[in-house]
């Protein structure tokens, strides 16, 4: 269950740097260059946000016993 708050936390929080950075991007630039930004950025914030949920929540491994 914490894989998965931790996952969905990322999410929001990946999710809202995209949609910045395609606005952003787009004031800046043009429409279809910030849209392709955002699309980018959208997809790979899925990935990353999968990657940082695991690595957090992986159980940490037991010290060795002398």
């Amino acid at each position: 269950m914490g894989l998965l708050v931790v996952y969905f936390v990322s999410v929001l929080v990946g999710q809202s740097i995209s949609i910045t950075l395609g606005l952003l991007v787009e004031r800046y630039f043009s429409s279809h260059t910030g849209l392709l930004v955002f699309i980018a950025s959208f997809f790979f914030m899925f990935w990353l946000a999968w990657q940082f949920a695991v690595r957090i929540t992986a159980p940490k491994s037991p010290q060795p016993q002398s």
